[in-house]
This record gives C-alpha cells, structure tokens and sequence, in this order.
C-alpha cells in the first residue's frame, strides 16, 4: 500500500499533500475521482479502492451491455426529477446548478463519445458498446492522476484525531488487499477526505453508520412481478409470454396496514390519497391510497414486465416489500383509448366507458364471433393531433391472442357473436380490460441490473456539495444514498452528478485545510 506523501521546503514540513479515498470503483465513484483529481490540479493524492478485480462492472452490463448512459437532456426538468421516486427534490438544486444533465451530455461528447438519443428517450453511445463509456472515464481518471486499487475492499472506516497525528488525515481506512498471488495483505492508510461511492452494498451503509448517519433500510426497487397463478397452465397468461401492451396502466392500492411501520416520511406526490383533506375520524377507517404508473407491459414466463411493471414497482418499491410482494395490481389493457373516447365525448368510469364501445360492436359486427380480436382500435396520432400515445393507428389495441385469453377470463363463450352478447357478457368484458386483478406472488431482478430503494438518509447530506452534515470531510455519491430513478437512465444521471460534485467539493476541502494551516 502506498505511504503518505510529504511537500518540504528547508527540511521542514510546512504543508503535505493532501490524500482522498474514493471508496468504490463503480461509475459515481470513477467519475468523482476524476473530478476531484481534475479540481485538485494535481495538489491531492486521488485513489480509489475497489473491492473486485474491475472498476464499473454495473456499467459495464447496464443497457443490455450497450450503458443507457443518461436520459433525453433536452426534456423539462421537472420531467426528469419525475423519474425519481426518491431523491426528486433533492436533485433538483445539483441538476439546476452544480451538474446539470446537459453539463453531463457536455462532459462525455468533449472527450470524443458520440451520444445517439433513442425514442423512448434513452441515450447510448453510438457504438451501442459499453465499453465506450468505461474507456473514456478510465482513460480521463489516467490523465488526471487517479490512482486505481483493485482487490482491495475496505474494512472499516475510523475517525481520529490528526491533533496528535498532523501527519496524518482524519479518516483511518482499514484495508485488505489481494496481490496477483492472492496473498492477503492488511494495513491501515490515512486520508483527508473520503468520497463514499459503494452503490447499495452493504459495507457503505456500515461504514456510513459507523461515522453517525443513519441509513434507512434498502429494500429491491426495478423489479418485475411474479403471478404464479396467472402463468400456470389454465392460467389466463398461459402460453402468452412474449406478448405485449403498447400503453398499459397498473394500480396499486395501499392500506394503511400495508404501509412500511416506522416509514414517517412524506409519502411522494405520485401517490393519488384520498383522505388528504378528510378530517380524521377514529371510528371510521381510512381509505387506500393508491399507486399508478403507465407504459408498456410484456407478459413473461413467469407474470409481467416492461416499463409499466418497472415503474410500479421503483414508485411501490417499499409497499410491495411490506406485503412481502404478496398482493393485488389492477391491470387496465387500454388507458389510451379511454383518453381518446373521453375526448370524444364520453364520461363515466373507466369500466363504463369501454363498455359503451364495446357494446357499439353489437351493432356494427354483429355476425363476428367476439373472440376473434380486439375491435378497439386507436385513431391516427388521436383526436386533436394528439402524439403522446405510443399506439400504432388503426391496429388492435390488444394483441389476438392475449385477446381471446381475456374473453376466456370473462366466461364468454368462443363461438358467441356479438350480435348475440347481452348487456352482462359485455360489462363483465369491460370489466376485465380496465380492471383485471393480477396477484402478485413475488418477484424477479430485472436482468442483471439490481437497484435498491433505500441508503444514506439524504437530510444528513448537504446537496450543495455532497459532503455530511455530521462528519466534515466525509462525501457520497451515487446510489450509497437514498436515491433512485426508475430505468431509462436515471440512476446514471445520478451517479454523474452526486459524483462530480463530491469530487469537485473533496477537492475544495483539502484545499481549504492547506489554506488555514
């Protein structure tokens, strides 16, 4: 391990270079480092410690191997905070004034990546390879004099006193090292600012504990649901995996006893609750709140995922760990189409209104058998020129075959003609497109790319510069807080932000100690 490293002049040591510990060589780690050594100009030792044999493995598979390296910079703002089901008002001040996400766009294209912007707003490197975005952060943290420990995982994270030690930093780092003969090596190495980058493992959160934060409880966050019962053979999902929704919508709701015990915090804007503005009555029981998220969905193997899935579970990632993901999503195939009939004129409820267009079936085909196909159809860019909608025009808004499994669930008859459908046979098929129960029986990682809901508790940050409010000299970055985006690149933006402003902020630190001796 290296020693410390001394600036003399006549013998005497009249200020010593200052040290940084980056610990974790994922992305928000890399990119600090960089930019604290970049800040620094060279008047601080940079090093980063990292546990495994390669710096941003995360990165490295994130995006299907091609780093959803960022989300659309050219969206509103508030558009993009919305992506973040913790930490949305907290990012807001770094994405307006210390990292912005064009600042991260500017960042990557002046050092040579070209950026390609896809149509649900994901951006990647042209070169649809990860490897771009490690090779340029690798080579930029090499020019800026980062030095890279790999197989070294930190034990644990001291504070002391440097009044009796000068020499030394304020923060003692217990190290265990692996050499290429994998002889294990420990020691103790002392720096001035430590840059906490470990994403969700566990030994961030311990050594942030162990320096006075408090870390609220990481629980799964971008899942994809298990409904065993749906999948099964005679389930209605049953040899359907594959198949997809262009636009639907889930809802989760949420009793007061499924709610997380102890979770004080203000429950997000994007929870609907409806007794807000109720006044409290013991005796009477408070209603749900609900959780709503829309897009795609792709029914699986083993129940459903897309981004709608995805999102329900990043916005509900607490809910659905406080029922042990054992619950009831609502499911409504066509939220599209029931916008554009409500322009068009229609009112009621969601079950209402298909039911009054799927009733207009029984007039205008009445000889076709009801399980033939969807006879829903989308508008062209639907009514007043709106282009919001992801569905084609003029094609069925439910695929045929998952079509003729939902007339199976609404116990209609294969061979019934809509000419001879009652009333109750087309409410209880309207029924099940807006409000199909899906139970869900667990849950899945989404491919290999793990986020977590939880990490160091963000009113003991300060967001200006990343820095701790309980240990001056300690910063974070990245996903080691309680933050997290839903996937789309989000989490990245994150990462680059939180990182370039610890760095930067670690960097203005050790200056300020060499100042004031």
């Amino acid at each position: 391990m290296s020693s410390l490293s001394m600036s003399k002049s006549d013998g005497d040591a009249t200020s010593r270079r200052r040290r940084i510990a980056v610990i974790g060589g994922g992305a928000s780690g890399m990119f600090a480092a960089t930019a604290a050594a970049d800040a620094s100009s060279s008047s601080c030792d940079v090093v980063v410690f990292e546990g495994t044999s390669k710096t941003m493995s995360k990165v490295r598979i994130s995006g299907g191997g091609r780093c959803n390296v960022m989300h659309d910079v050219t969206k509103p703002l508030p558009q993009i905070l919305a992506s973040y089901p913790r930490g949305n008002k907290e990012l807001r001040g770094l994405f307006t004034k210390r990292f912005t996400p064009s600042d991260a766009y500017d960042w990557f294209t002046a050092r040579g990546v070209e950026l390609k912007t896809e149509q649900d707003g994901r951006m990647f490197p042209i070169t649809d390879n990860s490897q771009t975005i490690i090779d340029t952060i690798t080579h930029a943290a090499i020019k800026a004099g980062v030095e890279v420990k790999t197989k070294s995982k930190i034990q644990s994270v001291e504070w002391v006193d440097s009044d009796n030690n000068p020499d030394c930093g304020n923060f003692a780092i217990n190290v265990a090292s692996r050499s290429a003969t994998t002889t294990k090596e420990e020691s103790t190495e002392y720096f001035d600012a430590v840059i906490l980058a470990t994403g969700s493992f566990p030994i961030g959160h311990e050594i942030a504990r162990s320096l006075g934060h408090k870390v609220i409880k990481p629980v799964p966050s971008l899942f994809t649901f298990d409904t065993k019962e749906l999948v099964r053979e005679g389930g209605t999902f049953y040899g359907l995996a594959g198949l997809s929704v262009q636009t639907a919508r889930l809802t989760l709701t949420v009793t007061e006893e499924m709610k997380p015990a102890g979770d004080s915090e203000k429950q997000p804007t994007h929870i609907n609750d409806e007794t807000a503005s109720k006044p409290k009555n013991k005796k009477r029981k408070k209603k749900a709140s609900t959780i709503t998220q829309e897009g795609p969905l792709l029914i699986t193997h083993h129940g459903i995922s897309g981004p709608a899935t995805l999102r329900l579970s990043a916005f509900a990632a607490r809910e659905f760990h406080a029922v042990k993901y054992n619950c009831e999503v609502k499911l409504h195939f066509c939220p599209k189409f029931e916008e554009q009939q409500r322009r068009l004129g229609s009112t009621g409820g969601s079950e209402d209104i298909l039911m009054d267009a799927l009733w207009e079936m029984t007039r205008l085909i009445p000889k076709r058998r009801v399980a033939t196909g969807c006879p829903l159809f989308m508008t062209e860019n639907g009514e007043n020129g709106d282009t919001s909608t992801n569905e084609a025009p003029n094609a069925p808004i439910i695929p045929k075959r998952l079509w003729a499994a939902l007339v199976t669930h609404s116990s209609v008859s294969p061979d019934l003609l809509w000419g001879d459908a009652s009333k109750a046979i087309i409410r209880s098929l309207a029924n099940s497109l807006a409000s199909f129960p899906l139970q869900t029986t667990g849950f899945s990682s989404f491919k290999e790319e793990f986020v977590t809901a939880g990490g160091v508790f963000l009113k003991e940050v300060q967001l200006t510069n990343m820095e701790s409010k309980i240990r001056p000299g300690l910063f974070m970055a990245g996903e080691v807080l309680d933050v997290d985006g839903v996937t789309g690149g989000f989490n990245f933006m994150n990462c680059w932000s939180t990182g370039f402003v610890s760095g930067g902020s670690a960097a203005e630190f050790c200056s300020t100690l060499n100042s004031s001796e």
